[in-house]
């Protein structure tokens, strides 16, 4: 039976303009991504995959080349054999065949997030959710990207169809012409909903992750944004703290001027 969505489209995007004001211009770095003025900011480092789909962490893939994982990290710079490892890697398969899925966390880094995130607000009941409404649109232009469809109210409703979750659930034509959250390069429709229907979101068949979300007291707000492996925090020093300490994430501290693009590795590079 499918299960009803929590998550509701928003046709007024005024609950995101403490965000639009808050960013920067876009490339600007991880102040371009989420909102200025936070006391501290994290990175979640999206992990690579092993052969049988095992997550392969960067301190794993770091092991491997010789390189180093740091604030500004990049996976491809990672991911190269450093000079003084080169002979010794050659014959040996790399930990990891599939680097990681840029532009959404996977659904357990999601759920840990999202219950870390949880402590450290008390709008939990209320939160704001953008996705880029770019995503695989079809031949009617409309993005292909939506929250979990609803349950049909009756019998006749449903009848003859496919089971929802068997679909490839869409935003309803009414929402594809609603108003958008404008960013820098970046244009997304906005829902809300309860943090924990944060998974609810996905792409065809495809789990995806909020690209940007925050909960109604702006305690903190978290970016994904759809070209980068990586998802990146501001909120209170506790709340990057209890982030950092989680061992279900691997994480780093950043700085809200750090530089976010694959050419910003200046240790790897």
């Amino acid at each position: 039976m499918a299960r009803r969505s929590r998550l509701r489209p928003v046709g007024e995007v005024a609950a995101a303009d403490w965000v639009v004001a808050g960013i920067g211009p876009f490339g600007s770095g991880v102040g371009g991504l989420v909102p200025r003025g936070f006391e501290a900011y994290a990175r979640i480092l999206h992990p690579a995959s092993a052969a049988d789909d095992t997550p392969v962490t960067w301190a794993e893939v770091a092991s491997w080349t010789g390189r180093t994982v740091h604030p500004r990290v990049q996976f491809r710079a990672l991911a190269t054999l450093a000079p003084d490892t080169r002979a010794a890697r050659l014959r040996e398969e790399r930990p990891w065949v599939e680097d990681p899925e840029p532009g959404t966390l996977s659904p357990a880094a999601l759920a840990a997030l999202c219950d870390v995130l949880g402590r450290h607000t008390a709008s939990g009941g209320l939160c704001r959710f953008c996705v880029w409404d770019g995503y695989g649109p079809g031949a009617d232009g409309r993005a292909r990207v939506s929250f979990t469809p609803e349950e049909p109210e009756g019998p006749e409703e449903g009848a003859g169809r496919p089971a929802p979750e068997l679909l490839p659930p869409e935003f309803p034509s009414g929402v594809a012409d609603s108003p958008r959250v404008e960013l820098p390069n970046r244009s997304y429709l906005l829902l809300e909903g309860p943090l924990d229907a944060a998974g609810e979101l996905a792409v065809s068949l495809f789990p995806q992750s909020p690209n940007l979300f925050w909960p109604d007291d702006r305690a903190w707000c978290v970016a994904t944004d759809t070209d980068l492996d990586s998802t990146y925090l501001g909120g209170s020093a506790a709340l990057v703290a209890d982030v950092l300490a989680d061992e279900r994430l691997e994480t780093v501290r950043v700085e809200v001027t750090d530089p976010v693009w694959a050419d910003s590795d200046e240790i790897n590079r």
